[in-house]
């Protein structure tokens, strides 16, 4: 069995992140991304945005808002956060991260696992930041 690809570990971190969601500087290193709560490794990501961008190409919404960085200096770095915003949006990320699973020959996401990822989320977007 291959394995996850980069886009499949992005959906996964996305949905395990929760409303919360990411940015950049939490996924920059690959020697100190995310790492999975769930499942084995972690994502990472030099350029986030580029990832969004290709999901929302796929159909699946990601929810954005400016997040700044306080640096140990004082100094302020501008990043955003994205998260997934809905219970639909994570039931479609979901159904994709399924389909990338499938398709590299690994079985669906467990059911209780599934329903506890999208579950966190709100039935209805709710305001961020």
């Amino acid at each position: 069995m291959k394995h996850p690809t980069k886009i499949e570990n992005c959906l996964y971190a996305f949905l395990e992140a929760g409303p919360a969601g990411l940015r950049q500087i939490e996924v920059a290193s690959p020697n100190q991304g995310y790492r999975f709560k769930q499942l084995p490794g972690w994502f990472w990501s030099s350029c986030l945005n580029t990832d969004v961008s290709r999901l929302g190409k796929q159909g699946i919404h990601i929810a954005r808002a400016a997040d700044p960085f306080t640096r140990s200096d004082g100094g302020q770095a501008n990043f955003y956060r994205y998260w997934i915003p809905t219970r639909k949006a994570a039931d479609q990320a979901l159904t994709l991260l399924n389909h990338y699973r499938l398709k590299r020959g690994a079985e669906y996401l467990p059911v209780n696992q599934a329903l506890m990822l999208v579950e966190q989320f709100p039935v209805k977007s709710e305001g961020k930041f």
